[in-house]
This record gives structure tokens, C-alpha cells and sequence, in this order.
């Protein structure tokens, strides 16, 4: 049987990050690896991280054997597997991972879904969410109508097309150069759904009015998990209270929001405005786009950390915290459209202080995740970090200062009482909640203390806790010096957590010509 009459295996996410993706099987050896938060990737063997894989997946005929992992819990259809057969139909419950469902399609079908599969994989996901349904019916319906419009046969796809271009000839605010983008999504689906996750992704980080009534209201139950996350991590670094007063000033919140922008005309990529100036919105929920009109620019906002190297307001951090749209998915689906990522704003607070100063992106590195900025008011930051002069040893105490999951965790410390004063102010967003929490001296690092497990040339491996947020922020041995800069979370290593090492980051600083502390 040739290749092409081969019938078509695929892999539906029920549960995760990647919740309602499916991946289609190609090749004769996979490696299925856990992914942050929880998730998992299917990758072909050659670019497979051997030592982290969850399980394998071995071409057996006309469909795959999976073959655990022997540190790895997996159940198939409730029962738990070392190796199996997959039928289609099968469902895989990895332990601390995802659900997933596997599925193999006729040649014909060219991995397609019927409009009866599309609504089934909905219901299954569904399933997976314990929220009540009331709660979860509008995320059913989001990804009912994208997999309506994404998985489903050409022909069907054409349909929805022809739906999402009438209604873009109703609205009647694009111009030449807005049809021709629009022609382009229409022709390039996979493109389309790249521009609608991020978008998606950028609205489920923004701080709304509901979200803090809901954590007024856990405050007040005394049952939010951030705050217990928060307490868990001051008290564990109560032995470090030295080095933590002493370097709090020095390490600053990073605050930022990007967008994109057409090169040649540099128009930025826009909202369409309905009436009342709100957002337009696809049948999806999907925000309509426009490189016309005067809608507000699509902004995606993003949080992490940096620490002060030099007295004259230079900055260390990641270079996903200086540009984060790298570490976006959907980046080569909207670079393949022609538009270009530009950064809007990036401001950075300190502990004690009442306004931001403004950063300025100097360099990155090619071949670490790491980066220079400068604050444009050096008089406003604390004393600079020095770097250590060796390499920690596994065994060795650390200190981790930084900002993890942003706003939400300032709040969760700010107390009942200003969450319930914040939500009565007008015009509350990304941007006011950070300047209110600075005002009110809410802004301080989060400090947690761990052990060095691992020491290579290219990482330093510790079990300090942390989260998204914390990238960028200082590792710092017990005499105060930084020994790492924190890059990266490794959920399969219990928590564990990577940073580079010090010398990397002395070595950026010298090919920019800057000098760090003495």
C-alpha cells in the first residue's frame, strides 16, 4: 500500500494547553514529551529529547503501538499500559499530563473531520473540564465553531470562508490593502487560526473587572491558590532575609505590550471598531482585524523580570522577556501573513517606588536566552548585582528573586481591602492595576529558596519555585552574587527550574562593550 493510501492517524488533546488541537501521525517512530503546564508535544524521533519523553509511538501496520515510558503512568481506556496497540477510538491518560484521544482516518479522508466527529471531540473535551456547564459552554461553542471551520473537509471550510468574507464586505471598513489580507487568511486557514490563538491568548491575560470581583471574592474565602503560593514561597525563604532586604530594589517588574504592523506602510495591525468603539467579533469569538480604520492596535501584554548589573541603569533579563513574541507559536503563522512584531511600551517597576522607568532594548544573545535593556532613569533603581566569580556546586543553597505570574500575584498579596477598592475605579486594565500596586507600595519580588542540582557549561539546574512571570530574575548564591540568570521551568524534573550561567551573561555584557559591577 503506498503512502498516500495509508490510512491517517491523529491525536486529539482533550485536556492541557494544546485542549482541542489535534496532531496528526507521521512517521514511523514518535516520541510523545511533556510540555509546560502540563501538556504534551508528539515529535518524530530525530528532534526528540530522549531523556524527557513520556512514551513512544511505533508504526505497527496500518496504525501505532504506544510504549510507556517505565517512569511513566499511563492508562489506556482505563487501564494502565506498558505497551499497547492503539485502535481508534482509544483514550490515553498520562499522569500529570493530558487526555488524549487517538483516532485513525480512512485514506480518503486525508485526516478530515465529519461535522459528528467535530461535535464529539467538542463533548469529550468538555468532558475533561470540571467546571460546571454553565461555565464551560462558551469555550465548547469556541472551539465547536473552530473546528468546524479548521478540521473539517475543504469543501465545508470553503463554506465558512465564504461566511467570514460576506460579513466582511458587510462591515465595509476595509481597504485595498485590508482585502488583500483578508484574501490571504481566507486561503490559508492554518494561518488564520495562528492570529486567532494568539489573540485569544492575549485577551485571557489581560486583568479584567470580572476577574478581580473573582479574586475579591476568593480573598474574602480565603481560598485563592496564588496567595497560598505567595506564603508558601516568603516562608521557606525566611533564613535568606538578609540578602532578600538588601537586593529587593534591584530587581525590577517588567511590564510590556506588543503588537504588529504592516513593513511598508507601518500601519499597526488593528481592532475593528463596532459601535461604542468595542471590538468586532467572528462568529468564533475572534476579534476582526484591519490594517485600516481607527480601531485600537492589537496589543498583546506580557510580564517578567530583570536585575540591575551596572550602576548606570543597565539590565539583564531573558531575551523571551525582551522579545517575547519568539516564544509565541503562532509567530511564523503571522510572519507568513507579512506582518511584523513591534514592541509598544516596556516599562519596568521597582520595589518602593512610585512610577516606572521606561526600558530599552541594547542586545540579546544569539545563542543563550538572555538580554541587555536599559532604564531610562538609573536614580530610581537599587545597587547593582554582581556576578559570582565560579560556578555554584550541586548541593549548594540558592536564593531566586523575581516577579512570577505577574499582577495577579501582587494582588494576591495586596489583600482583600485594595482589590475591593481597585475594582471600583474607572478604566482599570494591564497597565493602571501595575501603577495603582506601585502607589500603594504593593510591588515587591517574590523570593524563594532551593538547591543546585545540576551544573553544565550551558545550565544551572535548582529546585527554587517558580512560575511564569519569573523569567529574567536573578539566582543568587548565599554571599549575594548571581550565579544564574532564571530562564526556563522543567515541570518534568518536580519542579525543578534552569537558568544560565553567570559567565554567559558576563560575556553578552563585554560584546556589547558595557561593563558590569566591580
Amino acid at each position: 500500500m503506498s503512502e498516500a493510501a495509508k490510512p491517517v492517524a491523529a491525536m486529539l488533546h482533550l485536556s492541557g494547553p494544546r485542549r482541542g488541537r489535534t496532531d496528526r501521525l507521521a512517521g514511523d517512530t514518535l516520541h510523545l514529551e511533556p510540555i509546560a503546564r502540563g501538556g504534551a508535544a508528539i515529535v518524530p524521533a530525530a528532534r526528540s529529547r530522549g531523556a524527557f519523553r513520556i512514551a513512544s509511538l511505533q508504526r505497527s501496520g496500518e496504525s501505532y503501538a504506544l510504549l510507556a515510558d517505565p517512569q511513566r503512568e499511563i492508562w489506556v481506556n482505563g487501564e494502565r499500559v506498558r505497551e499497547r496497540r492503539l485502535q481508534s477510538g482509544d483514550l490515553i491518560e498520562i499522569a500529570d499530563g493530558p487526555v488524549l484521544r487517538y483516532r485513525v482516518y480512512p485514506p480518503e479522508a486525508s485526516a478530515y473531520k465529519s461535522i459528528r466527529q467535530v461535535l464529539s471531540d467538542c463533548r469529550d473535551c468538555a468532558g475533561q473540564d470540571e467546571r460546571p456547564l454553565w461555565a464551560k459552554a462558551p469555550a465548547m461553542l469556541r472551539d465547536m465553531l473552530k473546528g468546524l471551520a479548521t478540521q473539517t473537509s475543504r469543501r465545508f471550510r470553503l463554506l465558512v470562508v465564504a461566511g467570514f468574507a460576506a460579513l466582511a464586505l458587510v462591515i465595509g471598513v476595509q481597504s485595498v490593502q485590508t482585502r488583500d489580507l483578508e484574501e490571504r487568511l481566507a486561503r490559508e486557514q492554518q494561518r488564520v487560526a495562528g492570529l486567532a490563538d494568539l489573540l485569544e491568548r492575549a485577551e485571557s491575560r489581560a486583568l479584567t473587572r470580572a476577574e478581580l470581583s473573582e479574586l475579591r471574592e476568593n480573598l474574602e474565602k480565603g481560598l485563592v491558590a496564588a496567595g497560598e503560593r505567595v506564603a508558601a514561597l516568603e516562608a521557606r525563604s525566611a533564613a535568606a532575609t538578609r540578602i532578600i532586604a538588601r537586593h529587593s530594589a534591584s530587581v525590577v517588574f517588567v511590564q510590556g505590550g506588543f503588537g504588529f504592523q504592516d513593513p511598508k506602510t507601518r500601519r499597526p495591525l488593528r481592532m475593528v471598531a463596532g459601535p461604542g468603539g468595542q471590538p468586532m467579533r467572528l462568529p468564533g469569538g475572534q476579534p476582526l482585524v484591519t490594517l485600516e480604520g481607527d480601531g485600537p492596535p492589537v496589543e498583546v501584554n506580557f510580564t517578567g523580570t530583570a536585575f540591575v548589573f551596572n550602576a548606570e541603569g543597565l539590565l539583564l533579563t531573558n531575551r523571551h522577556v525582551a522579545m517575547p513574541w519568539e516564544d509565541e507559536r503562532s509567530l511564523p503563522d503571522i510572519k507568513a501573513l507579512g506582518l511584523k512584531p513591534v514592541m509598544r511600551r516596556m516599562i519596568g517597576y521597582v520595589a518602593n517606588a512610585d512610577d516606572p522607568v521606561e526600558l530599552k532594548l541594547l542586545g540579546t544573545s544569539k545563542s543563550y536566552d538572555l538580554a541587555v535593556m536599559r532604564a531610562m532613569d538609573a536614580a530610581r533603581l537599587g545597587a547593582p548585582l554582581r556576578f559570582a566569580a565560579s560556578p555554584p556546586q550541586p548541593g549548594d543553597e540558592v536564593i531566586l528573586l523575581g516577579y512570577p505570574t505577574g499582577v495577579r500575584a501582587l494582588l494576591a498579596r495586596a489583600g482583600e481591602k485594595f482589590v475591593q477598592d481597585l475594582g471600583k475605579r474607572p478604566g482599570i486594565d494591564f497597565w493602571s492595576v501595575a501603577r495603582e500596586l506601585a502607589k500603594a507600595g504593593r510591588i515587591q519580588p517574590l523570593a524563594s529558596r532551593g538547591i543546585v542540582g545540576q551544573v553544565t557549561d550551558e545550565a544551572v539546574v535548582y529546585d527554587a519555585e517558580t512560575t511564569q512571570g519569573g523569567s529574567g530574575g536573578p539566582v543568587l548564591a548565599l554571599s549575594g552574587e548571581v550565579i544564574a540568570v532564571n530562564a526556563a521551568i522543567l515541570p518534568e524534573f518536580s519542579g525543578s527550574n534552569m537558568g544560565v550561567p553567570a559567565r554567559h551573561a558576563a560575556e553578552l555584557i563585554a560584546k556589547l562593550g558595557l561593563r558590569a559591577a566591580d
